[in-house]
């Protein structure tokens, strides 16, 4: 049978004929529920007065219904009831097939001893639209059971109808007061039932204070009617229903136990308290949430921009990538590296690096060809053309993306590192051996390539890590420079010494410009933590926190700081300390921000602070005179006050602590013992033109210094005196131990 026959009737009615009439030979076409069942003992009126209760009903609801209707017509005519009395019940099909709809029940057609001509009194007593099926099978019973209660009282059937009138509000009112016998006592009419209902509605009792409410005004609407007023007057005189309501309410709730209202107080107490708190949080939740950084500048983009001038041959970068190359795949300079060579070639383990140096002279031909060139070059960001054939030997110094830029403050200074760890102690150990083999040009030449990648390093990002690199490095020059002339006076001739006293006295002078390290650190910063309202403000951000949050992480004073701000064990193992994840950074990350200084303070405070950091710095001072400084002082003090401690916490984090001391007393001590070498390099280059070492430190101004050399430590002139015909200069301040 194919599609086109099936759309045919016939087919259709073969289709959906039931199994049981084909095999007995009928075509009957789709039956009706009742045609499916066995109803041949009912009359045609039973059969049509089911039909006509069924009927508005539909899917699976029908079925069930007309099933359990002629199960309960069954059962009752073997009991002996009158098929007429059945019809009878039946005789208000629509009131019926409403109730069916609302209840989903069919029971209490036939056991609920009650007139067919009520079942409409009924239906608008218990048919609701916002009443649910329970409920209103519920309500079925109850509305029953207390109508017949009024037949038995002796009430007319039409009376009772009358009472009930159209039944709206004596619905509502049902439902409210879950009472409905009372209710048919007092036959009001429909307005001031109306009332009635909008007063116990509003007024949100109890069912059981609902119900003495509504007894109360039908009580008194009815002793109304009695006396003769009309519905007009009854309502004018009764008011607002609103405001009797409220009144009502209050009443009854000042009449409730002493435990309920202490309950009810303590819940109100806690909503307002909630709403007061809960609310801004939302503000400040949404504030934070919104905020975003605006990224006005790319501090390596700037560098690269002024790389990118530097003309190709005049850049010592990739010259130091083809010796790094080699040097860095040697798994024996780690075993160099670690060599103590403080006393140059007297050192113990002198041998061992004095064979390393000799194997290697390919890497030290690149590092002196490097160090010839005036600049350094290096490209955070190189494109294809700025490295040529170099590219891939610089790669692993590539991780300095754009987008990872974007909103992170750390910088990655691969170079600097292996112009440190790499070419700076390769050459030092080239120096001391052309020192031992009496080769005072080529001596001088990579005593000047030690110098050369001093500078170099100078032009690294400004940075205080490139600060203290290079203290470092000059400072080793000097001491190296130093011993070789108190060990071999003669070794230098008075031009090549005079030279490198000059450039060593001009890499002293050299520093990093303090406004240069603040406006990096301090304006990059706020940019990727802070929102730009354009006026050179703008508020906090999560991005902020983030950046926080990593460089917290190098110290557990400052990780301490920042977890007990989100009240996070301080002994917790979590390195991470916070993610946007945590309970506690949700619930408290935006009242935190909300209590962090705007854009503009902070950057006033961060300039405070590193105005007495580099003065710290650049005047030294003594262990005692640190400890008291005016730094440390404005530092702790902000970290004592609770409110400064949240308001300035980028700057608590940010900025050195406690625990830096020592560094700021490394960079004193850097520049007292290069004054101390400079100081005896200068002796030595008055004996060789006097013919006598000087008698006193101003003998060698201003021929060799501007100004007698002094102490930062202690801001008195260096200790200066000749002891067994050779020259000893000494400072209060210098630690004893001497960097390797």
């Amino acid at each position: 049978m194919n599609a086109v026959s099936a759309e045919k009737f016939d087919w259709k009615k073969v289709l959906q004929t039931p199994v049981s009439q084909l095999m007995r030979g009928k075509v009957t076409g789709p039956q009706e529920p009742l045609e499916l069942l066995d109803t041949s003992a009912f009359s045609d009126r039973l059969v049509e007065a089911l039909r006509a209760v069924t009927d508005p009903l539909s899917g699976r609801l029908r079925v069930k219904s007309v099933r359990r209707l002629v199960q309960s017509c069954s059962s009752l005519l073997r009991e002996g009831c009158a098929e007429s009395q059945l019809i009878e019940q039946l005789s208000e099909p629509a009131s019926i097939a409403t109730l069916i709809r609302a209840t989903r029940n069919t029971d209490w057609i036939f056991n609920a001893p009650l007139p067919a001509r009520l079942w409409p009194v009924v239906e608008r007593i218990v048919v609701n639209p916002r009443i649910k099926w329970w409920s209103a099978r519920r309500m079925l019973r109850r509305v029953c059971q207390n109508l017949r209660w009024q037949l038995d009282a002796g009430h007319a059937l039409d009376e009772i109808i009358l009472q009930c009138g159209d039944g709206v509000a004596l619905s509502g009112l049902a439902y409210e007061t879950e009472a409905v016998g009372e209710l048919l006592d007092y036959p009001l009419p429909e307005s001031l039932m109306s009332v009635v209902l909008d007063v116990v509605q509003r007024s949100r009792l109890w069912p059981d204070e609902k119900r003495e409410v509504a007894l109360e005004l039908c009580t008194h609407f009815a002793d109304g009617l009695e006396k003769g007023e009309s519905e007009a007057v009854l309502l004018e005189s009764f008011g607002s229903p609103q405001t009797a309501a409220k009144l009502i309410r209050r009443a009854r709730l000042r009449n409730r136990p002493l435990a309920w209202r202490a309950r009810r107080r303590t819940w109100q107490g806690l909503g307002i308290l909630l709403f007061f708190i809960l609310v801004p949080w939302l503000i400040l939740a949404v504030r934070f949430l919104a905020a975003e950084p605006t990224i006005k500048f790319d501090v390596l983009q700037e560098y690269d921009r002024q790389s990118r001038t530097i003309p190709r041959q005049e850049r010592a970068w990739p010259l130091y990538l083809q010796g790094l190359e080699y040097l860095k795949e040697n798994r024996e300079f780690e075993t160099y590296r670690e060599l103590d060579l403080t006393k140059g070639t007297a050192s113990a383990h002198w041998s061992e690096a004095k064979a390393f140096l000799k194997q290697h002279p390919r890497e030290l031909d690149f590092f002196l060809k490097a160090a010839q060139q005036p600049e350094l070059g290096f490209i955070y960001r190189p494109l294809t053309n700025d490295l040529g054939k170099f590219r891939e030997l610089n790669r692993p110094y590539e991780d300095n993306t754009a987008d990872r830029q974007q909103t992170n403050l750390s910088i990655g200074l691969p170079h600097l590192q292996d112009l440190s760890y790499y070419v700076a102690p390769f050459l030092r150990g080239a120096s001391f051996l052309t020192a031992e083999q009496g080769d005072s040009e080529k001596c001088f030449q990579l005593f000047l390539a030690r110098l050369a990648v001093a500078e170099h390093i100078s032009q690294v990002i400004a940075c205080p890590v490139t600060y203290m690199v290079l203290n470092a490095k000059t400072t080793l020059i000097a001491q190296d420079l130093e011993r070789l002339v108190k060990e071999e006076p003669e070794f230098f001739t008075d031009d090549q010494l005079t030279t490198l006293f000059r450039k060593l006295k001009m890499m002293q002078e050299k520093s990093l410009d303090p406004g240069q390290v603040e406006w990096l650190f301090i304006s990059d910063f706020l940019q990727k933590a802070y929102t730009d309202d354009g006026k050179g403000n703008g508020r906090f951000t999560a991005n902020g926190f983030r950046i926080l949050c990593d460089l917290a992480n190098y110290s557990e004073q400052k990780q301490d700081l920042l977890k007990s701000l989100f009240l996070v064990d301080s002994h917790s193992q979590n390195r991470s300390i916070l993610s946007s994840q945590d309970p506690q950074y949700k619930i408290l990350a935006a009242p935190v921000v909300a209590m962090i200084a705007d854009r503009k303070t902070m950057r006033d405070k961060f300039h405070e602070l590193f105005q007495l950091l580099w003065s710290e710095q650049s005047t030294g001072g003594s262990a005692q005179n640190q400890a008291e400084s005016r730094y440390l002082e404005a530092y702790q003090s902000l970290r004592d006050s609770a409110p400064d401690r949240i308001r300035y916490l980028p700057v608590l984090l940010l900025m050195p602590d406690k625990a830096s001391n020592l560094v700021f007393l490394q960079q004193v001590n850097h520049a007292v013992q290069q004054d101390i070498a400079l100081t005896l390099i200068a002796a030595e280059l008055y004996r060789r033109e006097q013919g006598q070492l000087p008698e006193t430190l101003e003998d060698l101004v201003p021929g060799y210094f501007a100004a007698v050399p002094v102490d930062p430590g202690t801001g008195k002139p260096l200790r200066y005196q000749v002891r067994d015909g050779q020259p000893v200069v000494e400072a209060e301040s210098l630690l004893v131990e001497e960097p390797k």
